[in-house]
């Protein structure tokens, strides 16, 4: 067993408790919108309380002054990466992806899976989500975690859609119990789909 996570009630959200094993990819469906954002941080927070071995794929972002005059380029974010790792050139199997191109202009869906090769090269347990990535992207990236989890590698995916519930270890879907009139009907709606 790698972490047991107990029920908690998170910005009027249930979050059931789970138990993630080496080898599994677990899937948290939350409401999208800023209660996704919220949700989502307080659990990852959560998370990597539990389990130090587990780690969050980072979205890249660039915030200095110097970074808008310079850049970060491929090549240079993947520096300090594990020399040792498979992962760590996976990015170049792309067929366009250079080391010199500048991160900030490739799509999102790019850069998330960027960041999710990066992670990979630390650690085989992560905890992603698909925030602001397209469709093929998440396709994309959930063929990564696949891989991952045929060597052994865990998962928690956070997610607002269910396109990979029949595909994964564990499916779990938020519970709202607060009342709020705009989320009313949310548990109804996350059922039918």
């Amino acid at each position: 067993m790698l972490l047991s996570f107990k029920e908690q009630i998170i910005e009027d959200f249930l979050i059931p408790s789970f138990i993630l094993n080496e080898g599994e990819i677990i899937i948290i469906e939350i409401p999208n919108g800023v209660e996704f954002q919220k949700i989502s941080l307080r659990l990852i927070e959560l998370l990597t309380e539990i389990c130090s071995e587990i780690k969050y794929v980072e979205h890249f972002k660039e915030n200095s002054f110097l970074n808008k005059l310079f850049p970060t380029t491929i090549g240079q974010y993947l520096k300090r990466c594990d020399e040792n790792s498979t992962y760590k050139n996976k990015i170049y199997e792309i067929e366009w992806m250079k080391p010199e191109i500048k991160i900030n202009s490739i799509a999102v869906s790019y850069r998330r899976l960027l960041s999710l090769y990066k992670t990979l090269t630390f650690t085989k347990n992560i905890i992603i989500d698909l925030l602001g990535v397209d469709p093929i992207g998440g396709i994309e990236i959930y063929k990564i975690l696949k891989q991952n989890q045929k060597e052994n590698g865990s998962t928690i995916l956070f997610d607002s859609c269910n396109e990979f519930e029949k595909d994964c270890t564990n499916f779990i879907r938020a519970k709202y119990i607060g009342t709020d009139e705009r989320y009313k009907d949310y548990n109804k709606i996350m059922a039918d789909k």
